[in-house]
């Protein structure tokens, strides 16, 4: 995560630095989640199948040279398709690793676990940003990506010292359409399916108020990128202070509905108050807001997802809400991008803030009434239906 905070900053700050407007932010923000989408049913598969230890190695080894490759300055379609390459490797480890998860913690054990997981990642967007920042002010923009790139290498040494499954456990005998079998869950499984709608609305909003900050914060308030560097850590400080909060409450699962709520509702009203900022300074209180709710919104929406999905296809289920919530990012950007090149930045955020508001108010009683009733319950696989188009990974 350091490394990728190192890495995306500076590809920010260059392609700024040459000209690039509000689309070209857009495209590089959206760039790594394409293949998220597009290679979803099957990453999920091959994370059902193949055990983790043998699948990060060998992918994290080819990020690495990927990422060392980001250092030319070239075109932008290079940069682009390099992303791309890099968010395909992406595709396979990060369902892989959350579906080991719960083997490793136990599954009451998951919200904490996924409280203490998103207090890690908050820890490298503090540490990322601010590193990134002075890096390019003194060494320029090739030293963060380089830095990247070695910390793919560590992450492919990583699994030999973990004491992790080295063979693939049995799932139980293939079906044909099983690469859909985590898309067909997260449609019918009710819970899941109201999580990944608020999910994928709030991931809209808020990707196009990530466009929209940059270009808020330089241009509209003049902070210089040490200050936009500063913004970010303090976006991950809140997210660090609710995750180690969070890491140390007991959450039932009938619990999580209300949670999740709540933070949705600090996220949304921590964007909605950026739009009201009239001096850069008042960009880190709202930030941390901001941070403090989507880190409890994304470690509870995790583990309520894991709870109630089957045990032999959590890596499916996984890709599939990876892939969901890289559609909602990209259209986001995409949104983002045009609307920032028409409108003002701080109009963009504030309508990214209400529109995440709205969604919540209008989603929030049916999540509320699943707490109040404790529908939270042990879900039960469907039959797979195997008329999908596309057959089994082989």
């Amino acid at each position: 995560m350091v490394g990728d905070e190192l890495a995306i900053f500076a590809l920010l700050l260059r392609e700024k630095h040459d000209g690039g407007g509000a689309l070209s932010i857009a495209v590089i923000l959206a760039a790594g989640h394409l293949p998220l989408i597009l290679l979803s049913p099957w990453a999920g598969t091959i994370a059902d199948r193949v055990p983790v230890r043998r699948l990060a190695p060998f992918v994290n080894v080819l990020q690495a040279v990927f990422a060392l490759l980001l250092t030319i300055n070239g075109p932008l379609y290079l940069s682009l398709g390099l992303i791309a390459l890099i968010g395909a490797g992406q595709a396979f480890t990060a369902p892989a690793w959350s579906a080991t998860v719960p083997e490793i913690v136990g599954i009451d054990a998951l919200p904490r676990a996924m409280s203490l997981m998103q207090a890690l990642y908050a820890l490298a967007g503090i540490v990322g940003p601010g590193i990134a920042g002075l890096m390019v002010g003194r060494l320029g923009y090739v030293t963060p990506m380089i830095a990247n790139s070695a910390t793919f290498v560590v992450l492919a040494i990583v699994p030999a010292f973990l004491t992790l499954p080295f063979h693939a456990r049995e799932r139980g005998p293939r079906q044909s359409g099983e690469v859909w079998a985590g898309l067909q869950i997260v449609r019918t499984e009710p819970v899941i399916r109201a999580v990944m709608i608020l999910g994928f609305s709030l991931n809209v909003a808020v990707g196009a108020f990530n466009v929209a900050e940059l270009f808020f914060a330089l241009d509209n308030l003049h902070a210089t990128t040490f200050v936009f560097g500063l913004v970010a850590s303090t976006f991950a400080a809140g997210s660090l202070v609710a995750a180690v909060v969070n890491e140390r409450r007991d959450i039932s699962q009938a619990q999580l509905p209300m949670n999740i709520i709540m933070g949705s509702l600090m996220g949304g009203c921590g964007v909605f108050l950026t739009a009201l900022s009239w001096h850069w300074i008042l960009l880190l209180p709202t930030a941390a807001l901001t941070g403090v709710g989507f880190s409890t919104l994304n470690s509870y929406a995790v583990a309520l997802i894991l709870q109630r999905s089957p045990e032999a296809s959590r890596g499916r289920v996984m890709s599939a809400v990876q892939g969901l919530s890289s559609v909602g990012q990209i259209t986001s950007l995409a949104l983002g991008g045009i609307v920032v090149s028409v409108i003002d930045p701080r109009i963009a955020i504030l309508l990214s803030g209400s529109g995440a508001l709205l969604v919540l108010a209008l989603l929030s009683k049916g999540l509320i009434g699943s707490s109040t009733r404790n529908q939270i319950q042990s879900f039960v696989q469907p039959e797979i239906n195997t008329d999908f188009p596309l057959t089994e990974m082989e």
